[in-house]
């Protein structure tokens, strides 16, 4: 080439470099405006959806605060329910611990119905009771409670807590408002909790009522009058935003009674009028009692300013300077291009030592390499390869690798191949993947194989890594089901505790509900309802004796301490008296309790034999609303079996295998409907079996069950 043509070429390069350097430098500057706008636009999405989060959190704040102020309420139905007569004593003992817990409460008040005849009879023992001057009210024009006009049905406010600072509502007829007398006729419609539109409540402020009717406990059902919770706006709110932990200023919030659409009533709001017809950002509605309440949540202009925007600033001023730097950076890399060519072949050198000693790495290498070409015809196999499949290199190199695989993979691999360098289609080629190898001895095992294509002189060549994973593969899987045991486990131990809470909480509530009446010597019930009250708990006291005798069995029988004290006994004795025990339950329901027991002998303990019959008698009675339960007894092969057949609801098949598991209980609604522990059959069952017995159950839904178990008749030590 002479030296004109090599200096023409030289100026072709050179502006082509110099075109080159400004056209990298355009295409930074506008990535660079770009990104910097798309991060601007994020900043502001990432403030608002920030804001969303805050409001989401506000909300169901809002929400659980309510629920547990309508609890309060329905604890308090519950006081009432379980007695005859709420003493205004025992009122404030039960509302005391709810007040001091939620201050969110004004008033917790009893509103009974009096109608006309009554209230003189009612304002009478009223001020008996040490209301001085007790009447019942109603507001007057001039602001000032006056004597209640003549209607037909009063409902006065006769106990409230706190009464300081709510003594002015004592006596006050609640229904005399119609804003108030609205939400009273909405709960009785509905007998549930109900609350009112935004009232001005007598203790001054915006607030809202909470209504629960309670009935008569006759058959006749009648309306006793009403359970009122009395809330400020302002005081939920206060609890709500302070529970939320979110900073008051950073947001405007309004609370709007939605119920009726066309006149929406705002019921809080945390700004000026003008904040609360700004556009919100956040805005949810919700059902509360009745009522529909709506949240919105529009950004304070101190949480708009607290956003960072200094990272679009950086990436603008970062990205120009990359720019700058990418374009000398790529004018430095063309004038080295002279150099690189002479790298490249000083490079092709390194290579070929290279090639040598990758070869030597792949026959010391303990994972298994499989080369193959366009053709799958193996290559290369290396030793780890030859110890991973057991055939030497020989019996491999020359052959089609599809001799590795077990079907279906070994019929489809030639195709697959095909398909691959046809359409370029891959499915393993270029990733890993768990199939499954064939070893010379015929066993298939599993395997991570990854493959990786390379070109050799414009033709192709595969190469494959082979891992072995039969040991990871069985530790999955036992991992796997410790795993689903341990979960099952946890479930059942779940359950069973939420069951024993229920079960033991019940008969305590019952006790703790009680001594309140006794506790005051001077204004004891009468002898009658003592005797009702020592009755009830009594009943209480013998269940939860039940509950822990359970438990403690269960426990003795696991820990292997349970000692039977065996001797021969007629069978027939014992089911008599256990029928004779039963007979009263039976009678209760109307179910017939059948002993066709006979005079068998066998050897037990007297009085854990009474202890399986009472629960299997039990449960027959329990689950069986009409018909019979039938104990029968008969000599068998292995001593004597007993059986107890009932014509009750039945148990489902599939639940059949866990009848007898001590932390699993059946058709857990109809248990809880009807009480229980569930250790009932789990006790049973191992009763039986440390007499060296058998028991089994067969079922029909919707005909019955049948319990038989097996006692030895004859039997060594206890």
């Amino acid at each position: 080439m002479s030296n004109r043509d090599t200096e023409r070429r030289s100026v072709v390069m050179q502006d082509q470099r110099v075109w080159i350097h400004w056209l990298i430098l355009f295409l930074g500057i506008t990535l660079t405006l770009g990104a910097f706008q798309f991060v601007r636009q994020w900043e502001v999405e990432s403030q608002q959806q920030q804001f969303r989060d805050h409001g989401d959190i506000l909300f169901a704040t809002l929400n659980k605060e309510l629920a547990i102020n309508i609890e309060a309420l329905l604890g308090l139905r519950e006081l009432f329910q379980s007695s005859e007569f709420v003493t205004r004593e025992e009122f404030r003992i039960f509302t005391q611990p709810k007040l001091r817990r939620l201050d969110t409460i004004q008033a917790l008040e009893w509103v009974p119905r009096i109608t006309a005849d009554q209230r003189a009879r009612h304002e009478a023992d009223a001020r008996r009771e040490g209301l001085e001057n007790y009447v019942i009210t109603q507001g007057s024009r001039a602001g000032t409670m006056v004597a209640a006009e003549l209607r037909d049905v009063y409902f006065p406010v006769y106990y409230v807590e706190p009464l300081v600072g709510n003594e002015i509502v004592i006596g006050f007829d609640v229904a005399s408002l119609h804003s108030r007398q609205n939400v009273l006729m909405l709960a009785e419609q509905a007998n549930d909790v109900r609350v009112s539109a935004g009232i001005q409540l007598l203790q001054g402020d915006l607030g809202f009522l909470v209504a629960v009717p309670l009935y008569s406990h006759d058959e006749q059902y009648l309306l006793q009058g009403y359970l009122l919770g009395v809330y400020r706006m302002d005081r939920v709110l206060k609890a709500v935003i302070s529970q939320s932990h979110i900073e008051k200023t950073e947001f405007n919030l309004t609370i709007w009674d939605v119920t009726e659409t066309a006149k929406p009533q705002r019921l809080y709001s945390s700004g000026d009028d003008k904040t609360a017809g700004r556009s919100a950002l956040f805005s949810r509605a919700f059902s509360f009692a009745g009522r529909t309440w709506k949240v919105d949540m529009s950004p304070s202009g101190i949480f708009m300013g607290a956003v960072d925007r200094s990272t679009s600033w950086v990436i603008l001023v970062a990205g120009l300077l990359l720019s700058l730097l990418l374009t000398q950076y790529v004018r430095i890399l063309l004038l080295r291009g002279q150099r690189v060519r002479y790298l490249v072949e000083q490079r092709t050198r390194e290579l070929e030592r290279s090639e040598r000693t990758t070869n030597t790495i792949l026959d010391t290498a303990i994972t298994a390499v499989i080369t193959i070409d366009k053709a799958g015809v193996v290559q290369r196999f290396n030793p780890a390869a030859e110890r991973t499949f057991g055939y030497k290199q020989a019996e491999v190199v020359g052959q089609n690798v599809k001799m590795l695989m077990p079907e279906p993979y070994h019929s489809a691999h030639d195709g697959y191949l095909r398909r691959y360098q046809r359409t370029g289609e891959a499915r393993i080629i270029g990733a890993g993947r768990e199939v499954s190898g064939r070893r010379k001895d015929g066993s298939v095992f599993p395997m991570l194989l990854s493959i990786g294509e390379a070109k050799v002189d414009d033709n192709p060549l595969y190469i494959g890594t082979v891992l072995d994973i039969t040991l990871q593969k069985a530790a999955e899987v036992a991992l796997i089901n410790a795993k689903n045991n341990a979960e099952h486990a946890n479930r059942q131990k779940s359950d069973f505790l939420n069951m024993m809470s229920h079960e033991l909480r019940t008969p305590l509530t019952v006790i703790l509900g009680y001594l309140p009446l006794l506790k005051n010597a001077q204004s004891l019930p009468s002898p009658a309802m003592i005797a009702e009250i020592a009755r009830d708990i009594d009943l209480s006291g013998q269940h939860l004796l039940r509950l822990i005798n359970d438990l403690l069995d269960i426990s003795k029988i696991e820990a292997g301490s349970m000692n039977l004290h065996r001797e021969s006994i007629m069978v027939g004795k014992v089911v008599a008296s256990v029928c004779n025990k039963m007979q009263g339950l039976a009678d209760k329901k109307g179910i017939a309790l059948v002993d066709q027991s006979g005079s068998e002998e066998l050897f037990a303990d007297p009085l854990r034999l009474q202890q399986i019959l009472l629960n299997l008698i039990g449960n027959a009675i329990k689950f069986t609303a009409q018909g019979s339960v039938r104990v029968e007894t008969r000599h068998c092969s292995d001593g004597v079996e007993i059986s107890v057949t009932d014509t009750g609801s039945g148990i489902p098949e599939a639940d059949l295998p866990f009848i007898f598991d001590k932390f699993r209980q059946v058709d857990s609604s109809s248990t809880r409907k009807l009480g229980g522990t569930g250790l009932g059959l789990a006790i049973t069952q191992r009763l039986v079996a440390l007499h060296g017995g058998s028991i089994e159950v067969t079922s029909q839904v919707g005909q019955g069950s049948c319990f038989r178990f097996t006692m030895p008749t004859k039997g060594g030590d206890s």
